[in-house]
């Protein structure tokens, strides 16, 4: 797969995002979650956060766009750098197994 391929599927995983995120807002956004629709139907407030996240995650489509895009970018680095390190890690261990074995030839020949 080249890059271009690969930039492509990334467009598509943003526009497929973007669709969806035009129907959370339409459906969803005005309702409660379950959780809020059990406290509301108990007579329970929602007490002070233990902790706020340091950015917002979107009260508008702009705002939630940006930082679903950024939560991709993210994804994309963290999965990619791990992978490419799990592949080091591997070929360093077939390697040493290789040695143990005698399967590899040290230029003795």
């Amino acid at each position: 797969m080249n890059a271009r391929q690969i930039g492509m599927k990334i467009v598509w995983i943003i526009v497929v995002f973007s669709i969806g995120l035009v129907g959370f807002f339409i459906f969803s956004a005005d309702k409660g979650d379950g959780l809020e629709k059990t406290m509301e139907d108990a007579g329970v407030s929602e007490g002070e956060p233990v902790y706020q996240a340091p950015l917002s995650y979107g009260e508008d489509y702009p705002s939630a766009f940006a930082a679903g895009v950024i939560g991709i970018i993210i994804t994309l680095i963290f999965s990619l750098g791990l992978t490419y390190l799990l592949a080091r890690v591997g070929k360093s261990k077939k390697s040493k197994v290789r040695d143990v074995k005698g399967e590899k030839d040290n230029g003795a020949s």
